[in-house]
């Protein structure tokens, strides 16, 4: 019973880094219809910002986190003037192929100043194990766990009861209607591009805290997944991603631990094709429909 209750654990922290980067592509999907590739280099280079600051520099460690998740907020504005502001929406790869070539250049400049070979990730922070029975969950866990919840239940409020919130809801579900009941659509937009790139650092910073170990590629694994998650709870869908999130993280836990190596792997893609074939717009609805006026 302990070892099945591990590895739940173990699938919820997981399956909570895959609803944190699912949640920022759905964001941007839902108001701009056009898909934010960057997002995953944002995710690898947020770590890499902090042991700049904390091993080169010297600042303290809460510091140097706190300036890394700023800095990639500041990228995701830039982005947004780069990448999607100068393409029609019409144009159904501009903010495909925009985005991922900006996330290219951040992943050369990594590459050019830390190379290919991993790096250890230790910041000293005062995480503590906590111990029931046979049942352990690392500092790292506990931390990724609640900040998870803590960042997707914010996100619920601000989405759901705030005027930004309805501002972006009536983005994606009418953005000529929303211009014309005088929403400030340009102030709207960059700030979701500033709260998807955040999302992104905080996966990031919190996947690097978890493994204490960093490459140029970490986003692979994790981005790739996140956007089957956003495929399985329904694209552009917030809460459909957190759910699909946790879902699949904890499905990929049991099939590693209980299957042979490579069937989880597997078993995502598998899983995104099924939903896909029997549930067209995901798991849960695919959010906001767009209406036209």
């Amino acid at each position: 019973m302990s070892i099945v209750v591990q590895q739940l654990i173990n699938g919820l922290m997981l399956g909570s880094i895959y609803a944190l980067i699912g949640v920022g592509y759905s964001l941007i999907f839902g108001v701009l219809r056009m898909l934010n590739l960057a997002q995953s280099y944002f995710l690898m280079a947020a770590p890499f910002i902090v042991l700049c600051l904390y091993h080169d520099i010297g600042m303290p460690a809460p510091l140097a986190l706190l300036l890394a998740m700023a800095v990639m907020s500041a990228l995701g504005v830039l982005l947004y003037f780069v990448s999607f502001a100068p393409v029609p929406q019409s144009h159904p790869l501009g903010g495909f192929v925009s985005s991922l070539a900006f996330g290219i250049v951040i992943q050369t400049i990594v590459v050019a100043k830390f190379g290919t070979l991993p790096h250890g990730f230790e910041l000293g922070l005062p995480l503590s194990d906590i111990t029931f029975g046979d049942i352990i969950l690392s500092g790292a866990q506990l931390l990724t766990l609640v900040l998870s919840v803590i960042v997707m239940a914010s996100m619920s409020v601000i989405i759901y009861s705030t005027r930004f919130g309805r501002n972006v809801r009536a983005l994606a579900e009418n953005d000529r209607a929303a211009r014309l009941l005088g929403v400030r659509v340009r102030e709207t937009v960059l700030m979701v591009f500033v709260i998807s790139s955040l999302l992104a650092a905080i996966a990031g910073l919190l996947i690097a805290i978890r493994f204490e170990n960093i490459t140029t590629f970490l986003s692979d694994r994790f981005a790739l997944k996140a956007l089957a998650v956003i495929v399985i709870g329904g694209v552009a869908d917030m809460r459909g991603a957190v759910l699909a999130g946790l879902l699949l993280g904890v499905a990929e836990v049991q099939f590693q631990a209980y299957l042979p190596a490579g069937w989880s792997e597997a078993f995502v893609w598998i899983a995104m094709i099924l939903v896909l074939l029997a549930f067209p717009n995901g798991l849960f609805g695919g959010g906001i429909r767009r209406r036209e006026v």
